[in-house]
């Protein structure tokens, strides 16, 4: 199956349409997607697809000469496209002059797109071009892969409810790889019960063969993650839930931020700056934010059989806050296609959150005037009501904000005198169903 990426296809085949030879980094996290949307990209083209394995230099010469430079000796009168899957391992510097002859020869080889995959953010980010520098002067282009949409992730599940998407994509992401596992004919406790809950699920130890694959001290990443997973934001409630230095952690947490796992967010710039959070770190990524909250801290129950207590014990009673993070940025999304096509009076194109020491309001949209929306998001099986109002109103005030629009959103819809209320009021009310 393959679904989106509709922008990234049309990038390359404009690239591709170009007369002369290009070269291409494409990178993103291990199950982004990156080999299917550049298999799909060859579709009806001539092509050479080799994937590098993490082997010796000499095992990857015989493996790179067997599959790519042999092949590239036979030509082809249309532009041939190179594809080198993980190709931090195959940087050989034999590979590397072929690959700068070709570039540089189109007339004895013929005209090559190449295209660079790679796994490992960390590497093209940070390590790629000093590594590289006799070659890096040759890419044309470079392209991250990210996660699918949460329209994306609708139309990857046609049969299930919007309230069930949001769930799927807070537990998995966008991630293709993860996405392809979940069985839609099921429930999601059947789905959690198969996927992480048991000893065999096939993504118990997902999150740390990721990790395994750039860091060492595993058990200190583990140790930080499961921190920041479980509600711990703050650089000293890290210190206190893991005991390790200040120092030692803020290096952890730079280089989880460098494989775009982790993130520190700072709250919109607003009046009462003496209410609000300086920043919290959060983990990016919702796999391994939902890994961290409920596997990896109940790996002897998940051994034992036990998943069901996990899921009915911990995962249901956590849900509202667990769920908030994702819900609010499908919220966001939603909102950012709504400013896209003018339907909410204004073009609001900057998009961040205010952290107060009070709460969160989770959307602040400006426009370029700098015109204010906010938007408050709601999970849980209970319809909004004038409570959830009065305190959305409460912290617009705590962080001195003066909106032109405010926005509710909540999973289970919406008392209907709050809904008169919202329209009297001008307050835009968004329940899952909208979405």
């Amino acid at each position: 199956m393959f679904i989106g990426r509709k922008d990234e296809l049309k990038q390359l085949e404009n690239i591709y349409a170009n007369e002369h030879s290009n070269v291409l980094v494409i990178y993103g996290r291990a199950g982004i997607g990156k080999t299917s949307l550049a298999l799909k990209f060859c579709e009806k083209k001539h092509y050479i697809y080799y994937k590098a394995g993490d082997v010796s230099e000499a095992e990857q010469i015989k493996g790179i000469e067997k599959a790519v430079i042999e092949k590239m000796d036979q030509g082809s009168d249309s532009k041939t496209v190179l594809v080198i899957d993980e190709f931090r391992f195959a940087a050989t510097p034999e590979l590397k002059s072929r690959l700068i002859k070709l570039i540089k020869e189109e007339q004895t080889y013929g005209r090559y797109m190449v295209l660079l995959l790679s796994s490992s953010v960390n590497w093209v980010e940070n390590s790629m071009v000093g590594e590289n520098k006799d070659f890096v002067r040759f890419i044309t282009g470079i392209f991250k892969i990210k996660e699918l949409s949460f329209a994306e992730t609708v139309e990857w599940f046609p049969k299930s409810t919007a309230s069930d998407c949001v769930m799927i994509r807070a537990i998995l992401g966008g991630v293709p790889r993860y996405l392809k596992l979940w069985q839609e004919n099921r429930r999601i406790r059947e789905n959690l019960l198969s996927l992480f809950f048991s000893s065999d699920a096939p993504l118990l130890n997902e999150a740390e063969y990721l990790l395994k694959l750039e860091l060492r001290e595993l058990g200190a990443y583990n140790t930080i993650l499961t921190a920041l997973a479980t509600g711990r934001n703050k650089l000293n409630d890290i210190f206190e839930y893991t005991g390790y230095g200040r120092a030692k952690i803020s290096v952890y947490l730079k280089n989880l931020s460098e494989m775009d796992i982790v993130e520190k967010v700072y709250s919109v710039s607003v009046r009462n700056a003496e209410n609000t959070k300086k920043g919290v770190y959060r983990i990016k990524d919702n796999f391994l934010n939902f890994y961290y909250a409920y596997v990896f801290p109940n790996m002897s129950d998940i051994e034992t059989d036990n998943g069901k207590y996990i899921y009915n014990k911990l995962f249901v009673p956590d849900m509202g806050r667990f769920m908030r993070k994702s819900f609010s940025d499908v919220c966001r999304e939603y909102l950012e296609i709504m400013s896209k096509y003018k339907k909410l009076g204004r073009n609001y194109n900057e998009w961040q959150s205010w952290y107060g020491k009070k709460g969160i309001l989770d959307i602040v949209g400006q426009d370029s005037e700098k015109n204010t929306l906010v938007g408050m998001c709601f999970y849980s099986d209970k319809a909004a009501d004038f409570d959830q109002l009065d305190e959305f109103k409460l912290l617009v005030e705590e962080a001195g904000i003066r909106p032109k629009k405010l926005c509710l959103f909540s999973k289970s819809g919406f008392e209907p005198e709050l809904v008169r209320y919202a329209k009297e009021e001008n307050i835009m009310t968004v329940s899952l169903s909208d979405l």
